[in-house]
């Protein structure tokens, strides 16, 4: 098995020309042109794809090959692969019994699900002692009677350190709009034959072992937090929706949280401008996502037996300042900022300073269960420590017990696989954090309705006054009360640890 080291860009089309002469600027030559035709296969309820596998058979230069490919071999940039020389044209059967999806394929069939047509332009770059191989990839997806563009650009490092792949990326990313991108050919494929028109992509679990390193821990729950935010950010482009904002919001702060549990490696600068990075692209989804809660649940329910007067107004001023949070947020996704966090993201987290320097060894080599522990104890004491106080909070103080709350919810979501012999006890203490994180985000709900109720009334005081009186209501003792209750649930629920 080889294990292919890359990354994996989309670009408009339009851009394919200015990326192809950037890459001849960094390497003089012509690139190599193949024509790679590749039919995808799988079973009929598709069991390749549900277990994270894409089998394909390709023509192309060196003859028909079958490929096997696993969706991760360790990382979302690296991927397990078995290529075998065939005659084809369908599957070798004597093939795949050599790779690990041959016990749940057995003698089920395997029939055609999609094609790709691509034209591909390789080139070789040397950077300083590393062999980089790019690709850059352009035709089209085909099933059935539905077709989708392709323009990718995919660097793949031969030999050398990683962060060279990372400087080569970002030297090209100056240049040409590129966005990172963890969803592969045969996925987009799968979705076209499917004709899917589901939900925004969740995140996916990290798969921690038992006896991996705190680097191993860091770098897998990493892994799949950047590989939820990229798919997050896509679908958000494809179908700017209020689900899609809220996946896209929850992934970015996922990404910021494990700075924050990890944050014995995470204190050199980059680590620090990816923080701040993580939390102006945050920022620009709030907006967005307040309005589509308060549009889609508050308001939605509370209008139509509302009657004061200028309510037509309101509305116009609601429906106004909701568009305008989307273009602002639109225009943030397309913004070479957006793009640079993605592939900041990805440069700290496999190629960053922690991952060398040897003042760090004793933490990056130890066993992820102890400091699982240790982090887990140590956030649990900060919430239970502000909530003993929590009648004597203001509402600001309340918000950061909140994030607080997240944050441990967060740690222990991710971290509890370490500790596998107390699985009912952590979804216990998940559900208890959870509970407390959604009543303490009930109270910080109302608190931001005010300031939406003033965008909406565009500074009228008495309509702003009128429309409050509508959302607002009077539970604000019972959230208190809830919340308190929850927090003491989470502070005496049983630690996992």
């Amino acid at each position: 098995m080889d294990r292919e080291i890359e990354l994996k860009f989309l670009l408009p089309p339009e851009a394919a020309a200015l990326a192809l002469a950037e890459l001849k600027a960094v390497q003089a030559g012509e690139g190599a042109v193949r024509q790679l035709d590749a039919t995808y296969f799988d079973t009929p309820d598709h069991a390749l794809r549900r277990a994270g596998y894409g089998l394909r058979v390709r023509d192309g230069e060196g003859g028909r090959k079958q490929t096997l490919k696993s969706a991760s071999a360790g990382g979302v940039f690296s991927r397990g692969e078995w290529e075998t020389v065939i005659e084809g044209p369908g599957p070798d059967r004597d093939a795949l019994a050599l790779t690990p999806a041959a016990a749940m394929l057995e003698d089920r069939p395997l029939a055609p699900v999609f094609t790709t047509h691509v034209e591909r332009v390789v080139r070789l770059i040397q950077v300083g002692d590393a062999i980089i191989e790019t690709a850059l990839d352009r035709g089209e997806l085909s099933a059935a009677d539905r077709r989708a563009p392709v323009c990718e650009l995919e660097l793949e490092l031969k030999a050398g350190p990683p962060r060279a792949l990372f400087d080569l990326a970002r030297t090209l990313a100056d240049r040409v709009p590129l966005r990172l991108s963890l969803v592969s050919k045969a996925e987009r494929g799968y979705g076209l034959a499917a004709g899917e028109d589901g939900p925004p992509p969740r995140r996916h679990a990290a798969g921690l072992s038992g006896k991996a390193t705190v680097s191993e821990a860091l770098q897998a729950l990493g892994r799949a937090d950047l590989g939820h935010l990229c798919a997050a950010l896509e679908a958000l482009r494809e179908r700017p929706e209020a689900e899609a904002v809220h996946q896209a919001r929850v992934a970015t702060r996922r990404l910021r949280a494990l700075l924050k549990i990890f944050k014995p490696l995470a204190k050199d600068e980059a680590a620090h401008r990816l923080d701040e990075a993580l939390s102006w692209l945050a920022g620009e989804f709030d907006n967005a996502r307040d309005l589509d809660v308060f549009v889609g649940e508050v308001w939605r329910d509370a209008a139509p037996g509302a009657k004061f007067t200028g309510k037509d107004a309101f509305e116009r001023g609601l429906k106004a300042v909701h568009a305008n949070a989307y273009l602002r947020m639109e225009a943030a996704l397309e913004s070479p900022r957006a793009r640079a966090v993605l592939l900041e993201a990805a440069a700290w987290l496999e190629a960053g300073d922690w991952t060398t320097d040897p003042e760090l060894a004793e933490v990056r080599d130890g066993p992820a269960r102890a400091y699982a522990a240790e982090v887990l104890e140590h956030r649990r004491k900060a919430v239970k420590k502000r909530a003993k106080h929590f009648d004597d909070l203001d509402a600001e103080a309340r918000h950061r017990l909140r994030l607080k709350g997240k944050t441990l919810r967060y740690a222990a979501e991710d971290l509890a696989p370490l500790f596998p012999d107390h699985a009912e006890r952590a979804d216990r203490f998940v559900k208890a954090a959870k509970t407390a994180q959604d009543t303490l985000g009930a109270l910080n709900d109302r608190s931001v309705r005010e300031g939406l109720v003033d965008l909406a009334a565009h500074g009228d005081a008495d309509l702003a006054s009128a429309a409050q009186r509508v959302v607002l209501g009077d539970e604000e003792s019972d959230l208190i009360a809830a919340a308190r209750q929850a927090l003491k649930d989470l502070v005496e629920a049983k630690p996992f640890w």
